[in-house]
């Protein structure tokens, strides 16, 4: 292989981590974090460490990823049920059951957030024009049913280039807020990171806000099917890194510009969207759109795989069941009707219950199991697949 074919190999390899990097950020990238809910109730309200706790969180979920895409790897499995029973045998049927039962709610928590938010976020594109919540809940549902059906290449690749207008628009909102910013980081305090007590910190916060992130773990291992090599899995964590601890810390630089009447406010960006030109109006909604599309695509596609591929034991041999297309479908209808049940909670109720219950369960169940099973049982495989070959 010549030089230039090595350099068009390592190219694509770049983009393929992106890919899945860009699903980790835009599957992060949903309606909570859009509207500021997240980053005030787990970070701003906190004070002046929300300016790099989130690093420390993103670091850790980078760390966890980077370990599941390179047991992946190293295992050959390709999506996240024969991931989880792979990594936790013997314990796996246990643990299968656990992460079902997260993801489940994650899946249901998260779609349905962002689907009841879609009506909202059209409403603002389309310069103030009413567009009522069953109607934008319709017209998201049709969109992510689309996307979704037609498999991890789609997905993958939506998520990817609707990451680009994502990050733009956070970008251009940290630029011309820059002044407001600026002026009011000084009023933002530096609370003690342990106080009043250590499940009531701020450092509790930020563990936590990895904790429900990383229940969502099923898109992103999905997705990490693509990664062949090892430098693609070092380079999807730092992408992924990158992508969400810096999209992150801008918002939250965006919304310390206006502390601390933030801190009571149910929609925080839209507040900060309002005060500026009426372009910028467009622009983020145009954003928040992206934003929740991505978001319930990967997630609804991720657990309508898991179904589809379950329930083929179900089908007749020559029967419209036995095609996998046509499950996926199926299945993907039924769990956006299944986040309808949750669309008309609110978005504040989602985060700080919903979101908040998963934090316990991501910490105990995925998070610590993966920094200490992973790492020994890659390096184990490694010496196997070694002492295969000399």
């Amino acid at each position: 292989m010549d030089g230039k074919t090595n350099k068009v190999v390592s190219k694509g390899g770049l983009w393929l981590a992106f890919e899945v990097a860009a699903l980790w950020f835009t599957t992060h990238v949903g309606g909570g974090f859009a509207l500021g809910t997240q980053e005030v109730q787990y970070f701003v309200r906190f004070g002046a460490s929300a300016f790099f706790f989130p690093l420390i969180t993103m670091a850790i979920l980078a760390t966890v990823f980077y370990f599941s895409w390179e047991f992946q790897r190293v295992f050959q499995t390709p999506d996240y049920v024969s991931f989880i029973r792979t990594l936790f045998a013997p314990l796996s049927t246990l643990w299968m059951a656990f992460y079902d039962i997260a993801f489940s709610i994650t899946v249901v928590l998260a779609a349905g957030a962002t689907l009841a938010g879609f009506g909202t976020a059209l409403s603002g594109f389309l310069g103030g024009i009413t567009v009522p919540l069953w109607v934008g809940y319709l017209i998201g549902a049709v969109i992510v049913y689309l996307l979704a059906s037609f498999g991890l290449k789609v997905v993958l690749r939506s998520s990817a280039y609707m990451s680009f207008g994502i990050i733009g628009v956070i970008i251009f909102l940290v630029l011309f807020r820059l002044p407001q910013i600026t002026s009011h980081l000084s009023s933002v305090p530096m609370e003690n990171v342990l106080a009043p007590s250590f499940f009531k910190s701020a450092t509790w916060y930020m563990l936590a806000y990895a904790g429900f992130q990383v229940c969502s773990i099923g898109a992103y291992v999905n997705g990490g099917a693509i990664l062949k090599t090892h430098k693609q899995t070092v380079m999807a964590g730092i992408f992924g890194f990158l992508l969400n601890g810096g999209m992150l810390i801008a918002m939250i630089l965006v919304l310390a510009g206006n502390y601390p009447a933030i801190l009571k406010d149910a929609g925080p960006t839209l507040t900060v969207v309002h005060e500026m030109s009426p372009i910028f109006s467009i622009l983020y909604h145009l954003m928040l759109l992206f934003a929740l599309i991505t978001t319930a695509v990967s997630m609804i596609y991720s657990t309508a795989k898991r179904w589809a591929t379950a329930s083929k034991k179900w089908a007749k041999e020559g029967g419209r069941w036995s095609d996998d297309t046509f499950r996926l479908k199926v299945w993907t209808i039924i769990w956006i009707v299944l986040t309808w049940a949750v669309s008309n909670l609110g978005l504040v109720t989602i985060v700080k219950k919903g979101y908040g219950t998963l934090a316990y369960l991501g910490i105990a169940i995925l998070i610590l199991p993966i920094l200490i099973v992973a790492p020994r049982k890659i390096a184990r495989k490694n010496r196997e697949l070694a002492g295969a070959k000399s």
